[in-house]
């Protein structure tokens, strides 16, 4: 049986393959305000980060009171068509069940949006696996800050000792979270984390492929 008791997971890049519906909403949030959008590989480069520190790393000349209504207007667009462009990396299902059916707690944190999480985890038909799922809801303090674990995780799984809760995730910020709180991290490689900056980080394990968890579980 696996040493852990807890795996809390990142959604973009970890579960879900979201890169064409994140390119494709900050594209038509772009040309909406009739600015050129950057280039996809540009976008694709801030997944993880939120919606405000992404929009200022593309649009440097963006004023922060307009942020706001860009943020809103990629929301909308996500909310009518981003979601259609989503879908689960092979494997995760099966992932998901093996580790359910071992009696091990389950948990999504992200930095996108609690709403959305929750849309498109019931959407892809694996919202029902989760015991845990924390998004941003203006409340919470996002990764890599790691105050949502001993703020949220800890308490609601008390009788857990650190070194039985590991987090997946693609990014630095996921990998940097986990760091902070003083927990494992696998690094997603298949994702879309930079991989010189994750591995400089030196992630407790890595796999380039979700159903290599499946040995970790029954290990």
């Amino acid at each position: 049986m696996s040493q852990y008791k807890l795996i809390i997971f990142d959604f973009d890049g970890t579960l879900a393959i979201t890169h064409r519906a994140i390119v494709y909403c900050f594209t038509k949030t772009f040309e909406s305000f009739n600015i050129d959008p950057p280039a996809a590989e540009t976008i694709q480069g801030t997944i993880g980060i939120n919606l405000a520190n992404s929009f200022k790393i593309l649009h440097p000349a963006i004023e922060e009171s307009a942020i706001p209504q860009w943020v809103e207007t990629y929301r909308s667009f996500y909310r009518t068509e981003g979601e259609k462009q989503l879908d689960l990396f092979p494997g995760t299902k099966q992932v998901l069940q093996l580790a359910s059916k071992s009696g091990l707690n389950l948990g999504v944190f992200s930095n996108k949006h609690v709403s959305f999480v929750n849309l498109f985890l019931e959407n892809l038909k694996i919202h029902s696996f989760f015991d845990l799922i924390v998004g941003d809801d203006g409340q919470i303090i996002q990764k890599p800050n790691p105050s949502v674990f001993h703020s949220i995780i800890k308490p609601l799984f008390p009788d857990l000792e650190n070194s039985q809760v590991l987090m997946v995730g693609d990014s630095a910020v996921d990998l940097l979270f986990a760091k902070n709180a003083g927990i494992d991290v696998c690094w997603a490689a298949y994702g879309y984390g930079d991989r010189a900056e994750c591995l400089a980080l030196k992630p407790t394990l890595a796999i380039d492929n979700i159903s290599e968890l499946a040995a970790m579980i029954q290990n």
